[in-house]
């Protein structure tokens, strides 16, 4: 069936957009995040997280809301302590799962950004759960989208690079069969993220984790993507692309090498 084009296109409030702080990519010294007193909109507080309503809701027919992380305006997730990095995931699940339970929304999507470069404004460790009334995006995004080499496999487990990339090129995707097993995914988890920061490329440390899930499917799914300036292939002509064969296994051996360092 022909889908309307209009039905995959969100729009973005420019006009409220450009009110919203920055301190990414400006040098502003005020950070909303770190003046809880004047937050508003709190939805629930959990130790030293936060759910609350954004206060920028710049997509139409959405419900945007985040979760503020720690306390740590400085903070990032690869370099949590393993079992506050477990509680953060579990919570920000829990939330995510909440807005579903709502009945609202088409589809609720969970993510983060990290990085001068992963589209993010404000620097203070935070992630966000965005209800879409109208938009589904299961129309755009597939299971095969998390398919690829398997970098590791244990059991409930699985780590690959993406051979049906979003947009490419090196996107890990980790699936999480066993729900029990949840502490050691979030490591594997702070160990990619790490890689990408630290290892990957020497000029940048920027990257996103995005959630999925899927119809009658009741693992769950993330892509970690570092990001850079998107190609031009992919801008022009939504080209996604992967790294030839040598160079795809050169990263999957070291990503692996870190991995199985995970205790």
């Amino acid at each position: 069936m022909e889908q309307n084009p209009l039905q995959h296109i969100l729009e973005y409030n420019l006009d409220l957009g450009k009110t919203k702080p920055d301190t990414v990519h400006r040098d502003e010294t005020y950070c909303p995040f770190c003046d809880v007193a004047h937050l508003k909109h709190i939805l629930e507080k959990r130790g030293r997280m936060i759910w609350l309503e954004n206060a920028y809701p710049v997509l139409k027919d959405s419900w945007q809301t985040l979760i503020i992380e720690t306390n740590d305006c400085n903070g990032e997730f690869s370099d949590y302590d393993p079992e506050y990095a477990t509680k953060l995931i579990q919570f920000g699940l829990e939330k995510w799962q909440q807005v579903k339970d709502m009945g609202k929304f088409k589809s609720v999507v969970f993510y983060r950004n990290h990085g001068y470069m992963s589209g993010g404004t404000i620097h203070h460790p935070h992630s966000q759960i965005v209800g879409f009334k109208t938009y589904d995006y299961h129309d755009d995004i597939h299971p095969y989208h998390l398919l690829g080499t398997p970098i590791l496999t244990e059991a409930g487990i699985e780590i690959n690079l993406s051979v049906r990339p979003i947009i490419g090129f090196y996107e890990v995707n980790l699936i999480l069969s066993d729900k029990t097993k949840l502490d050691r995914f979030v490591r594997y988890m702070q160990v990619t993220s790490t890689y990408f920061r630290h290892s990957f490329v020497s000029f940048n440390d920027s990257y996103n984790i995005f959630f999925y899930d899927f119809p009658n499917d009741d693992k769950l799914y993330v892509k970690i993507v570092p990001r850079f300036l998107t190609n031009p292939l992919y801008v022009g002509y939504m080209i996604a692309q992967i790294a030839n064969g040598g160079h795809s296994q050169r990263f999957i051996d070291a990503l692996k090498k870190d991995l199985q360092k995970t205790k």
